[in-house]
């Protein structure tokens, strides 16, 4: 599924493309694909695209970004000895350890393959953001915000779990969040 925001005439040339490989045109899709010169929503991954490009635009989608697609809403996770798809909702925080990146839920932590840039990338359109150099958090499951020393935060999660953001993320919290 796909979200256009074009003009008439690209919205019919794309339209008629994308049908034959079966992908829909909806308006709540997590993608849009935005022609240059329109707006692009805040809350989904956009490609910009010149309509003079739009066969690019489709070619991005078939050779993969549709499977990316499906990547972005998931994430496998291993923990003892067996893997668990997890949704972004269910995750407190992701991290950066001796032991490789883990992921945090309020009942398990696992342990996942892609590294934390791959996720701030993919998930910041779901509420994730950086706090320090190791730590990825889902806005989402933080219950209390303490100001801490030197301009930083400590963030306590659903599970009590404090995390600290630090010095250098710190200003992107309070924009975020507008404190």
């Amino acid at each position: 599924m796909v979200q256009l925001l074009c003009s008439d005439k690209v919205y019919e040339k794309l339209k008629r493309e994308l049908s034959k490989y079966q992908i829909e045109i909806k308006q709540d899709s997590d993608l849009a694909l935005v022609e240059k010169g329109y707006d692009m929503p805040s809350e989904k991954l956009c490609v910009v695209f010149d309509a003079i490009d739009y066969m690019d635009v489709i070619r991005l989608l078939v050779s993969g970004a549709r499977e990316d697609l499906h990547l972005m809403n998931t994430l496998t996770g291993l923990s003892e000895n067996k893997f668990a798809v997890i949704e972004p909702r269910d995750v407190l925080y992701l991290e950066a350890a001796s032991d490789g990146i883990m992921a945090y839920t309020k009942s398990n932590r696992y342990s996942i393959k892609e590294t934390l840039q791959y996720y701030e990338n993919i998930w910041v359109v779901k509420g994730f953001m950086r706090i320090n150099k190791s730590q990825l958090v889902n806005l989402l499951h933080v219950k209390e915000i303490i100001p801490w020393f030197n301009s930083r935060y400590v963030l306590r999660m659903d599970n009590n779990v404090e995390l600290e953001v630090s010095k250098m993320f710190s200003k992107k919290l309070r924009i975020t969040l507008k404190i």
